[in-house]
Protein backbone atom coordinates (compact mmCIF):
# COMPACT_ATOMS: atom_id res chain seq x y z
CA UNK A 1 0.00 0.00 0.00
CA UNK A 2 1.44 3.24 -0.88
CA UNK A 3 1.53 5.82 1.72
CA UNK A 4 -0.14 9.24 0.95
CA UNK A 5 1.23 11.87 3.64
CA UNK A 6 2.60 15.04 3.75
CA UNK A 7 6.16 14.69 3.63
CA UNK A 8 7.95 15.40 7.35
CA UNK A 9 11.09 17.51 7.33
CA UNK A 10 13.99 15.58 9.50
CA UNK A 11 16.89 17.20 11.07
CA UNK A 12 18.77 20.09 9.25
CA UNK A 13 22.38 21.79 9.59
CA UNK A 14 25.89 20.78 9.53
CA UNK A 15 26.07 16.85 9.23
CA UNK A 16 28.04 16.87 12.82
CA UNK A 17 25.57 18.52 14.10
CA UNK A 18 22.85 15.66 13.41
CA UNK A 19 24.19 12.70 15.16
CA UNK A 20 22.55 13.68 18.33
CA UNK A 21 19.27 14.81 17.01
CA UNK A 22 18.94 11.38 14.91
CA UNK A 23 20.28 9.55 17.81
CA UNK A 24 17.32 10.61 20.06
CA UNK A 25 15.26 10.40 17.76
CA UNK A 26 16.31 6.64 17.27
CA UNK A 27 15.90 5.78 20.37
CA UNK A 28 12.67 7.64 20.83
CA UNK A 29 11.47 5.40 18.24
CA UNK A 30 13.43 2.55 19.35
CA UNK A 31 10.91 2.82 22.61
CA UNK A 32 7.97 2.69 20.52
CA UNK A 33 9.28 -0.75 18.64
CA UNK A 34 9.97 -2.23 22.32
CA UNK A 35 6.24 -1.24 23.26
CA UNK A 36 4.62 -3.03 20.26
CA UNK A 37 6.72 -6.34 20.87
CA UNK A 38 4.36 -8.30 22.42
CA UNK A 39 2.40 -7.94 19.13
CA UNK A 40 5.23 -9.76 17.47
CA UNK A 41 4.76 -12.17 19.83
CA UNK A 42 1.19 -12.48 19.87
CA UNK A 43 1.56 -13.47 16.14
CA UNK A 44 3.78 -16.40 16.99
CA UNK A 45 1.71 -17.53 20.15
CA UNK A 46 -1.17 -19.84 19.78
CA UNK A 47 -1.92 -18.72 23.69
CA UNK A 48 -4.28 -16.21 24.85
CA UNK A 49 -1.92 -13.17 24.55
CA UNK A 50 -1.64 -10.22 26.45
CA UNK A 51 -2.90 -6.93 25.29
CA UNK A 52 -0.95 -4.59 23.32
CA UNK A 53 1.02 -1.99 25.14
CA UNK A 54 0.42 1.64 23.67
CA UNK A 55 2.79 4.61 24.96
CA UNK A 56 1.09 7.54 25.19
CA UNK A 57 1.45 10.09 22.18
CA UNK A 58 1.27 13.15 23.44
CA UNK A 59 4.30 11.93 24.95
CA UNK A 60 6.17 10.44 22.55
CA UNK A 61 6.21 12.93 19.69
CA UNK A 62 8.92 15.59 21.52
CA UNK A 63 11.03 12.86 21.61
CA UNK A 64 10.46 11.77 18.12
CA UNK A 65 12.14 15.36 16.85
CA UNK A 66 10.49 15.26 13.34
CA UNK A 67 10.85 11.62 12.98
CA UNK A 68 6.57 11.04 13.53
CA UNK A 69 6.12 9.57 10.23
CA UNK A 70 8.39 7.06 10.94
CA UNK A 71 6.89 5.86 13.92
CA UNK A 72 3.53 6.72 12.36
CA UNK A 73 5.16 3.27 9.23
CA UNK A 74 6.00 1.59 12.64
CA UNK A 75 2.51 1.46 14.03
CA UNK A 76 0.78 0.95 10.11
CA UNK A 77 3.21 -2.16 9.73
CA UNK A 78 2.03 -3.79 13.06
CA UNK A 79 -1.69 -2.61 12.18
CA UNK A 80 -1.76 -4.71 8.82
CA UNK A 81 0.71 -7.43 10.64
CA UNK A 82 -2.10 -7.68 13.45
CA UNK A 83 -5.18 -7.68 11.24
CA UNK A 84 -3.39 -10.84 9.33
CA UNK A 85 -2.68 -12.76 11.78
CA UNK A 86 -5.81 -12.95 13.06
CA UNK A 87 -8.04 -12.80 9.83
CA UNK A 88 -6.08 -16.05 9.44
CA UNK A 89 -6.61 -17.74 12.68
CA UNK A 90 -10.71 -16.39 12.75
CA UNK A 91 -10.41 -14.35 15.54
CA UNK A 92 -11.55 -11.45 17.21
CA UNK A 93 -9.78 -7.56 16.72
CA UNK A 94 -9.84 -5.84 19.92
CA UNK A 95 -7.18 -3.71 19.97
CA UNK A 96 -7.51 -2.94 16.07
CA UNK A 97 -9.05 0.49 16.67
CA UNK A 98 -6.03 1.49 19.31
CA UNK A 99 -3.55 0.07 16.24
CA UNK A 100 -5.13 2.44 14.05
CA UNK A 101 -5.65 5.24 16.36
CA UNK A 102 -2.20 5.37 17.00
CA UNK A 103 -1.03 5.47 13.45
CA UNK A 104 -2.80 8.10 12.40
CA UNK A 105 -2.32 10.20 16.19
CA UNK A 106 1.30 10.20 15.18
CA UNK A 107 0.93 10.85 11.72
CA UNK A 108 -2.87 12.65 11.17
CA UNK A 109 -2.05 13.60 7.04
CA UNK A 110 -1.58 9.71 6.41
CA UNK A 111 -4.08 8.64 3.76
CA UNK A 112 -3.63 4.82 3.38
CA UNK A 113 -3.69 4.45 7.36
CA UNK A 114 -7.14 6.07 7.14
CA UNK A 115 -8.43 3.92 4.43
CA UNK A 116 -7.17 0.80 4.94
CA UNK A 117 -7.72 1.32 8.71
CA UNK A 118 -11.62 2.04 8.09
CA UNK A 119 -11.43 -0.90 5.72
CA UNK A 120 -10.45 -3.19 8.33
CA UNK A 121 -12.47 -1.92 11.30
CA UNK A 122 -15.35 -2.58 8.68
CA UNK A 123 -14.23 -5.78 7.94
CA UNK A 124 -13.91 -6.45 11.75
CA UNK A 125 -17.78 -5.22 12.33
CA UNK A 126 -16.43 -2.53 14.34
CA UNK A 127 -18.52 0.25 12.46
CA UNK A 128 -18.46 2.80 14.80
CA UNK A 129 -14.92 2.88 15.27
CA UNK A 130 -14.70 2.40 11.64
CA UNK A 131 -16.94 5.47 11.24
CA UNK A 132 -14.78 7.98 13.65
CA UNK A 133 -11.65 6.75 11.83
CA UNK A 134 -12.99 7.80 8.06
CA UNK A 135 -14.39 10.87 9.76
CA UNK A 136 -11.04 12.10 11.58
CA UNK A 137 -9.55 11.45 7.89
CA UNK A 138 -12.09 13.95 5.96
CA UNK A 139 -11.46 16.47 8.44
CA UNK A 140 -7.25 16.34 8.03
CA UNK A 141 -7.85 15.79 4.40
CA UNK A 142 -10.75 17.73 2.97
CA UNK A 143 -9.79 17.82 -0.43
CA UNK A 144 -9.50 13.56 -1.05
CA UNK A 145 -12.74 12.09 -2.31
CA UNK A 146 -11.06 8.75 -1.16
CA UNK A 147 -12.54 8.77 2.52
CA UNK A 148 -16.01 10.11 2.04
CA UNK A 149 -16.23 7.73 -0.97
CA UNK A 150 -15.75 4.92 1.85
CA UNK A 151 -17.51 6.24 3.98
CA UNK A 152 -20.58 6.31 1.64
CA UNK A 153 -19.37 2.41 0.80
CA UNK A 154 -19.74 1.55 4.77
CA UNK A 155 -22.85 3.03 5.14
CA UNK A 156 -24.41 1.92 2.21
CA UNK A 157 -23.37 -1.94 1.89
CA UNK A 158 -23.18 -2.50 6.03
CA UNK A 159 -25.73 -0.21 7.59
CA UNK A 160 -27.85 0.00 4.74
CA UNK A 161 -28.13 3.63 5.49
CA UNK A 162 -29.38 5.32 1.71
CA UNK A 163 -29.52 8.52 3.34
CA UNK A 164 -26.11 8.58 4.45
CA UNK A 165 -24.85 6.66 1.63
CA UNK A 166 -25.67 9.87 -0.67
CA UNK A 167 -24.17 11.86 1.45
CA UNK A 168 -20.87 11.08 2.07
CA UNK A 169 -20.78 10.19 -2.13
CA UNK A 170 -22.14 13.45 -3.19
CA UNK A 171 -19.31 14.94 -1.06
CA UNK A 172 -16.76 12.68 -2.75
CA UNK A 173 -18.33 13.28 -6.25
CA UNK A 174 -17.87 16.92 -6.03
CA UNK A 175 -13.64 15.87 -5.36
CA UNK A 176 -11.19 16.24 -8.04
CA UNK A 177 -10.57 12.80 -8.87
CA UNK A 178 -13.27 11.18 -8.14
CA UNK A 179 -14.41 8.04 -9.65
CA UNK A 180 -15.98 7.86 -13.29
CA UNK A 181 -19.40 5.97 -11.18
CA UNK A 182 -19.72 7.73 -8.89
CA UNK A 183 -22.59 9.56 -10.46
CA UNK A 184 -24.16 6.47 -11.65
CA UNK A 185 -24.87 5.91 -7.68
CA UNK A 186 -26.12 8.96 -6.87
CA UNK A 187 -27.97 8.46 -9.60
CA UNK A 188 -29.41 4.73 -8.02
CA UNK A 189 -29.80 5.88 -4.81
CA UNK A 190 -31.54 9.32 -5.15
CA UNK A 191 -34.20 6.94 -7.27
CA UNK A 192 -33.93 4.03 -4.53
CA UNK A 193 -33.43 1.34 -7.26
CA UNK A 194 -30.44 -0.96 -8.31
CA UNK A 195 -29.23 -2.11 -5.16
CA UNK A 196 -28.12 -5.09 -5.53
CA UNK A 197 -26.02 -3.95 -8.54
CA UNK A 198 -24.76 -0.75 -7.04
CA UNK A 199 -23.25 -3.17 -4.12
CA UNK A 200 -21.88 -5.62 -7.01
CA UNK A 201 -20.02 -2.60 -8.33
CA UNK A 202 -18.62 -1.40 -5.00
CA UNK A 203 -17.20 -5.38 -4.46
CA UNK A 204 -15.58 -5.57 -7.97
CA UNK A 205 -13.95 -2.35 -7.70
CA UNK A 206 -12.53 -3.17 -4.12
CA UNK A 207 -11.07 -6.96 -5.36
CA UNK A 208 -9.55 -5.32 -8.38
CA UNK A 209 -8.07 -2.05 -6.87
CA UNK A 210 -6.87 -2.75 -3.67
CA UNK A 211 -3.10 -4.73 -2.83
CA UNK A 212 -4.39 -6.10 0.26
CA UNK A 213 -5.11 -10.03 0.04
CA UNK A 214 -7.42 -10.07 3.02
CA UNK A 215 -9.30 -7.09 1.37
CA UNK A 216 -9.63 -9.04 -2.01
CA UNK A 217 -10.48 -12.16 -0.22
CA UNK A 218 -13.73 -10.50 1.45
CA UNK A 219 -14.59 -9.04 -1.70
CA UNK A 220 -14.44 -11.95 -3.66
CA UNK A 221 -16.69 -13.59 -1.11
CA UNK A 222 -19.28 -10.93 -1.26
CA UNK A 223 -19.32 -10.90 -5.02
CA UNK A 224 -19.93 -14.80 -5.11
CA UNK A 225 -23.19 -13.95 -2.18
CA UNK A 226 -24.28 -10.97 -4.30
CA UNK A 227 -24.40 -13.52 -7.36
CA UNK A 228 -25.94 -15.88 -5.88
CA UNK A 229 -28.67 -13.27 -4.92
CA UNK A 230 -29.40 -12.59 -8.50
CA UNK A 231 -29.27 -15.81 -9.40
CA UNK A 232 -32.00 -17.06 -7.24
CA UNK A 233 -33.98 -14.14 -8.19
CA UNK A 234 -33.95 -12.29 -4.55
CA UNK A 235 -33.83 -8.87 -5.82
CA UNK A 236 -33.90 -6.28 -3.03
CA UNK A 237 -32.98 -9.20 -0.43
CA UNK A 238 -30.41 -8.20 2.24
CA UNK A 239 -26.98 -7.28 1.93
CA UNK A 240 -26.05 -8.31 4.92
CA UNK A 241 -24.13 -11.58 5.74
Amino acid sequence: MTSARRPSAGPAGESWRRFAPAGAAALALALAVLCGLRLDAAGRSGAAAAPILFPRVALLRPALLGFESLAADYWWLRTVQYFGDRMEREERFPQLYQLVDMTVSLDPHFLDAYRYGGLFLVIAKQFPQAIQIYTRGIARRPEDWQLPHDLGRLYFLELQDSAQALRWWTIADRLPGRPHYLPRFIARLTAETGALETALELWHEMAETSDNPWVRQNARREIARILDTLRRGARGGGLRR
